[in-house]
């Protein structure tokens, strides 16, 4: 969530009238996340959530308005988008899609608790054991053939270490499958700047826009990676433990599968490194963006290098 796309209290009020939101009181850009244009609205009906679609088009949108609709049915967390006066999910708005949500409750936090990881894991559970209901298809697009195009394109930039480090992990991913993993629909991008809680309850979880098909595990290590990490950058086995054990409650992984795991902690790692440095390389602009450092996960990939190699 940043803001590249400017906008008056006039576009806005007239976007909301078709809403039955209007007046419009106040509003605010927001800050985090890097993808879509965001803005905190101030109505008379309360407070929501503008979102415009920077790269997205209104029919690529409309499978993961649909999935967003289908899951609010199963918990109050998920933010379902508002239907407009003619029901639609999508209008334009300074020639981009855009959709209204409501806001939810609660805060993301910086360093989760024992009793948020478990929260977190526990839902992200849930949200896999629902998938076969969802009728959600989706290839995730951050394959390991995007990630040997990305690599090549962004190599040239890279010092000879950590290009030597790249070739490396791609080579030792190439040289693990996983299709034989239990695979649905994976969320993705499971971060805690994308999760919201009021003290340790679970309030919200945002941004599925990178919502695809595939391996579960994935979506398990892509999370680890993030919720497990702490302040120092360091990877919390203890804290890996204890998410591990609150999802399995829920959504028992096959002794056979969660040997997979430490292959996928590195996948996870990789996918994230090379979107970050590809993001740096090409910088959008905007007036409220936020860059996130690529080294962040060259770093945990070292750090799984090493105790998976023990």
């Amino acid at each position: 969530m940043s803001v590249y796309t400017s906008l008056s209290h006039t576009q806005i009020e007239s976007f909301i009238r078709t809403y039955n939101l209007s007046p419009l009181i106040s509003y605010a850009g927001i800050s985090a996340g890097i993808e879509n244009t965001n803005y905190l609205l101030n109505t008379a009906q309360g407070e929501y959530i503008l979102t415009l679609y920077e790269h997205l088009k209104a029919n690529e949108l409309a499978i993961y308005l649909g999935l967003l609709g289908k899951l609010e049915q199963y918990e109050s967390y998920y933010p379902s988008p508002l239907r407009d006066s003619q029901h639609r999910y999508l209008q334009q708005l300074a020639g981009k899609p855009a959709a209204v949500f409501p806001c939810l409750s609660g805060v993301s936090i910086l360093q989760a608790t024992v009793n948020q990881c478990q929260s977190i894991a526990s839902a992200l559970a849930r949200l896999h054991l629902s998938s076969p209901a969802l009728e959600f298809s989706k290839q995730n697009p951050r394959n390991m053939e995007w990630m040997q195009a990305t690599a090549q394109q962004v190599g040239t930039y890279l010092t000879r270490q950590d290009l030597i480090l790249l070739d490396n992990e791609l080579n030792y991913q190439i040289q693990h499958e996983t299709q034989h993993l239990t695979q649905g629909i994976i969320h993705a991008d499971l971060f805690k700047d994308n999760v919201l809680f009021v003290g340790d309850c679970l309030t919200g979880m945002l941004d599925f826009y990178a919502a695809c098909n595939d391996c579960y595990l994935l979506d398990i290590a892509i999370t680890l990676n993030d919720w497990c990490v702490d302040e120092c950058g360091v990877f919390d086995r203890q804290q890996q433990g204890v998410f591990m054990q609150a999802y399995q409650q829920v959504r028992v992984i096959p002794p056979e599968e969660e040997k997979s795991l430490p292959v996928l902690l590195r996948r996870a790692c990789l996918r994230f490194w090379l979107s970050r440095i590809e993001h740096k390389l090409n910088p959008r602009v905007g007036e409220i963006t936020q860059e996130k450092p690529p080294e962040q996960f060259k770093n945990i990939l070292l750090q799984h290098r090493q105790f998976y190699a023990q």
